[in-house]
């Protein structure tokens, strides 16, 4: 749930940044479907580093585990 509520974040701040900084307006569907897409490609990294993220945390958990043993 928390990583999809950043992924939204990330979304919508990079699709309002390219619509702001290509100034879009109602007339121009194609750059607002290219914003869109770009942002979800930028979107999409946190679920691209879920599962080495996890992997390292439960490493070193298992690393902290062990030396309190």
């Amino acid at each position: 749930m928390i990583l999809g509520a950043i992924s939204l974040v990330i979304w919508f701040v990079v699709a309002f940044a390219l619509g702001v900084r290509w100034f879009i307006d109602e007339n121009t569907a194609q750059p607002i479907l290219m914003a869109g897409g770009i942002a979800l490609m930028v979107a999409a990294i946190p679920w691209l580093a879920y599962r080495p993220l996890v992997r390292r945390l439960s490493e070193a958990a298992k690393r902290k585990e062990a030396q309190r043993l």
